[in-house]
């Protein structure tokens, strides 16, 4: 008795935290959309990416993974290598710090102390003449941290 009292606590903890991580991934799949979408006026957006969650977690018809940052309208990047050819396209980072290291990024997304962070850097997005919906206005920033 008590180890199928174990077995259906621990299935229940388990069932628990899939539905959170589910939910964290709608969460970031909804942000970085908007995101996205806000860098990018396209219908179709072509994204390059370093990142296989983001492969994984944006599944939409409006966006088209392509294999060369040449080829994208925004690139999303998660890994400090160096990237070739993605000066010339907004970057959204995943993590603050990537920032310092691509010139050309204007937004980054990232997760601290559990809740999500939205950043856009004012003199990027002026550079790249680039306006974000009001929406985000709230997240401007004028330097990086």
């Amino acid at each position: 008795m008590k180890h199928l009292f174990l077995l259906v606590v621990l299935l229940y903890s388990s069932v628990v935290t899939t539905l959170q991580a589910s939910d964290v991934d709608k969460i970031e799949n909804k942000i970085v959309m908007n995101m996205i979408h806000s860098l990018s006026k396209n219908q179709i957006i072509s994204i390059y990416t370093d990142s296989q969650k983001i492969k994984i977690l944006l599944t939409d018809l409006e966006i088209n993974f392509v294999d060369r940052c040449s080829n994208a309208d925004v690139a999303i990047l998660e890994t400090n290598k160096l990237v070739k050819n993605c000066k010339q396209i907004p970057i959204l980072t995943l993590k603050y710090n990537l920032l310092k290291v691509y010139p050309s990024s204007v937004a980054s997304f990232f997760w601290q102390k559990g809740r999500p962070n939205i950043v856009f850097i004012e003199s990027r997005l002026k550079s790249q003449n680039i306006t974000i919906d009001s929406k985000f206005n709230h997240f401007v920033e004028e330097s990086i941290w």
